[in-house]
């Protein structure tokens, strides 16, 4: 007989069962089946629901939901197959939803699992289908699809399902070929899926889903999804050219598919070719002035090319199509600051206040607003506003130094060993909050006298430690300098940090230079391309005597980073090779940027101190000029 009229049949049966095990549950003994080859996960949450599942047609892979996969068998106009009362088939599956309605899903998937494998009926398989992936359980999924196509080898649903776990199993050849048999049957799939999450594969990886791509696109040689696929995937292979090439292909035959333009700008972007993906994004966005991604990455390669103020524009243009978006109003904003309307700036900040994913973005930037228009109390209180997360120890700072300047510096080291207290594991950046406030005030005992409290707790902390060795430099106290920096050397032989700040002392203060440039040494084998330690490892070179090997080193660290106090040392190692002509030129660049540099200006007064007079003439360079280089934020030879 058919399920649906054994269960009309069998209806007072069926009543009194379900009242005598809702009332009565140690009553019921659930019979055990036997699983055969099928394994399941026992471990199930009662709080997953049926609703749990997304569609293969989605780009983040993930599964068919139920929905689907019944759209697609009743396309196939599945009926319910006759079984045999004998077989027990109505009482486990009655068992099985009384089971479900309990949560007891590990019973429901076995007595469904058995039944599917009993009655063979397409409709038990899907509901079996339904409960493993409720339970999470792929291999079970997968060897109810197989049973499906054995029943119908025509089945989109269950080949949907198949390609979908063999995925994530990483089984590339499987799931390739359920993508395939999908097409030739005419079924919907996100053929481009393994493409997208192709970018966390390794290259061999990669490749081998690239091959496979291609034996596709052979066979579907029409299909644009193959072949935008195959350049997602050429892409991450850094097959920029070639991936181009696809995509121009793919635009010809659709030249509305967004995603497409997308990849083609960024493909552009990455391959070096700026100004064409400058151009090309232009052009996307007239295009698509709506999307948001064509949008960002317009603003951000106009930002690369310091075109700010019509980076602000597309900005703008995007929150017209997406007025609640908050973190477009965030990049506006920013924006805004960086071409000076920082009027204009805090309207927007202001909403952002709404927020609270960015209220902390919104109260940071409005103090620092009403900082400089020196509406200190206003500023006080936006500080205040900015809770623990983002920007949270700045605005503490700014706290602080706004008491501090306001005559309040009880109250701000008060608020700052109070806040030590409610957040133990804040404490060591709170400690150097208050040396670096007590330092800017050159209250340098006291900022010390802090260091030394913070140390005494934090021992071995880096950050106050080193922070310690810098002031005794400073204070030319080099004994304790040297003694706290052979203490984090010791603890770590692999801080280059510690390592390059003895070597370099030691090399400027001291005829130590052989054991400064073993430590200069060891600190640029493990950061190579770090300028300030390619500028001590020059200095070094310099004070040994091999000029020439230091202006190699100290020209490369300058172009890296023209900070005056590199600056200095190549101008100095030039000017002892008789380059005087080249030595002035670097100081004359750097003094126009840094013209109060410590380090520039001794250097200037004893070598060429006429640089230094009101009228001196200066040399106009281009070369390694440092109006055109932007200053990184790096560890400097000697200072905190």
């Amino acid at each position: 007989m058919r399920i649906t009229q054994c269960l009309i049949d069998n209806i007072d049966s069926i009543k009194r069962y379900v009242i005598i095990t809702a009332f009565m549950p140690h009553l019921v003994t659930i019979k055990e089946t036997p699983l055969n080859s099928f394994r399941f996960a026992f471990v199930l949450s009662a709080l997953i629901t049926l609703s749990g599942c997304a569609s293969l047609l989605n780009t983040q892979n993930t599964a068919p939901t139920d929905a689907e996969v019944k759209s697609n068998s009743a396309q196939e106009d599945v009926t319910y197959q006759d079984f045999s009362v004998e077989q027990d088939t109505l009482y486990d599956l009655l068992v099985a939803e009384i089971a479900s309605q309990r949560n007891q899903f590990d019973i429901t998937l076995v007595n469904y699992i058995h039944q599917a494998q009993v009655t063979r009926d397409p409709a038990v398989i899907l509901r079996a289908i339904n409960a493993a992936q409720i339970a999470k359980d792929g291999e079970a999924i997968k060897e109810l699809a197989m049973l499906w196509l054995e029943e119908d080898e025509n089945s989109i649903a269950a080949h949907q399902l198949l390609g979908y776990q063999y995925a994530l199993d990483k089984d590339y050849t499987q799931a390739m070929f359920h993508t395939s048999e999908i097409l030739r049957l005419g079924g919907n799939t996100s053929v481009e899926a393994l493409a997208i999450n192709s970018a966390q594969e390794s290259e061999e990886g990669k490749q081998a889903l690239l091959t496979l791509y291609k034996d596709l696109f052979e066979q579907y040689p029409e299909s644009w999804e193959v072949q935008y696929s195959i350049a997602l995937v050429q892409r991450n292979l850094k097959q920029c050219d070639e991936a181009i090439a696809n995509l121009d292909a793919v635009l010809k035959v659709q030249p509305r598919f967004q995603q497409a333009a997308i990849v083609k700008a960024n493909c552009l972007n990455e391959s070096g070719k700026k100004q064409e993906a400058l151009e090309y994004s232009a052009d996307a966005f007239d295009d698509f002035p709506d999307n948001n991604a064509i949008g960002r990455l317009y603003a951000s390669l106009l930002i690369e090319r310091g075109q700010t103020e019509d980076a602000a524009n597309v900005f703008a243009q995007l929150i017209e199509y997406y007025p609640e978006s908050p973190s477009l109003k965030l990049s506006y904003a920013l924006l805004l600051l960086e071409i000076n309307k920082p009027e204009e700036a805090t309207v927007v900040f202001e909403q952002l206040k709404n927020y609270p994913a960015h209220k902390n973005d919104a109260n940071y930037y409005l103090g620092r607003y009403s900082e400089e228009q020196e509406q200190l109390e206003e500023a006080l209180n936006y500080f205040k506003a900015v809770s623990p997360g983002t920007h949270y120890n700045s605005s503490v700072e700014r706290q602080a130094y706004i008491l501090t300047k306001l005559d309040r510096q009880d109250e701000a080291i008060e608020l700052l060993a109070s806040l030590r207290k409610e957040q133990p594991n804040n404490e060591v950046r709170l400690w150097l909050i208050e040396y670096k406030l007590l330092n800017t005030f050159d209250q340098r005992d006291a900022a010390l006298e802090s260091l030394d409290k913070g140390i005494a707790d934090y021992p071995n902390d880096e950050q106050l430690v080193y922070a310690r060795a810098m002031h005794y430099e400073g204070d030319d106290r080099l004994e304790e300098m040297e003694a706290d920096l052979r203490h984090l050397i010791d603890q770590n032989p692999n801080n280059a940090i510690a390592l390059n700040a003895l070597g370099y002392t030691l090399a400027d203060r001291t005829d130590r230079l052989e054991e400064a440039a073993q430590l200069i040494g060891k600190a640029l084998v493990l950061k190579p391309d770090n300028p300030a330690i390619m500028d001590s490892m020059g200095w070094v070179l310099f004070r040994l005597g091999k000029a020439e090997e230091a202006v190699q080193l100290l020209g490369a660290a300058y172009l890296k980073y023209p900070d005056g106090e590199v600056a200095a040392h190549l101008g100095e190692a030039l000017w002892s090779l008789d380059k005087k002509d080249q030595a002035r030129t670097v100081w004359s660049n750097s003094l126009r940027q840094q013209p109060d540099h410590k380090v520039l200006i001794e250097t200037l007064q004893r070598l060429a101190p006429e640089m230094l007079e009101p009228n001196a003439d200066s040399e106009d360079s281009t070369t390694n000029s440092a109006e055109d280089q932007p200053e990184p934020e790096l560890e400097t030879n000697s200072e905190s």
